[in-house]
C-alpha cells in the first residue's frame, strides 16, 4: 500500500485536507506518524482504486434514489438536463450536453419531451439509465 502525506492524499483523492483528517479519525483511512525531512509527519495509506469516503458514498446512495434529470433554472422552463457532475465544494452542475449551471431544481414528473436532446443522446451513448 502506498503511503503519502496528507496534502498528497488530499490531491489524489480529491478531498480537502480537513476531510482527509476526518476520514483518518473515523477509521476510513489508515495513517501513521513517520520521520520526515523536518521531524515527524503523518503519512496516509492510499486506499484501493474506486474508494470513496463515507460522505460521498452517502451522496451516491441518495443519488441512486433520485432522477438524474434536473431543471437548469428556478423557472423550471425549457429542457431538463442530465446531471453529469455536481462539483465538490458548491452545487455547480455540469450537464451531459456541456451546459453548466449554478444550482439544480428537481425535475420529478417531467416528460420525455422535456428532456434536452443532447443529454439524451450522450446518456444513450454512455449506457446511462434514462429513468
Amino acid at each position: 500500500m502506498e503511503k503519502v502525506t496528507i496534502q498528497e492524499a488530499s490531491h489524489r483523492l480529491n478531498l480537502s485536507q480537513a476531510d482527509i483528517r476526518e476520514c483518518i479519525r473515523n477509521g476510513e483511512l489508515k495513517s501513521s506518524r513517520e520521520p520526515g525531512p523536518r521531524g515527524q509527519r503523518w503519512m496516509v495509506e492510499l486506499p484501493e482504486e474506486g474508494w470513496v469516503d463515507g460522505f460521498r458514498a452517502s451522496l451516491h446512495e441518495l443519488a441512486q434514489q433520485m432522477t438524474p434529470w434536473w431543471w437548469p433554472t428556478e423557472r423550471m422552463a425549457g429542457f431538463v438536463h442530465y446531471v453529469q457532475d455536481l462539483g465538490i465544494e458548491e452545487i455547480e452542475p455540469l450537464y451531459l450536453c456541456g451546459l453548466k449551471g449554478n444550482n439544480v431544481w428537481d425535475a420529478k414528473g417531467h416528460t420525455e419531451e422535456d428532456r434536452c436532446p443532447e443529454c439524451v443522446e450522450v446518456a444513450k451513448e454512455q449506457g446511462l439509465p434514462l429513468w
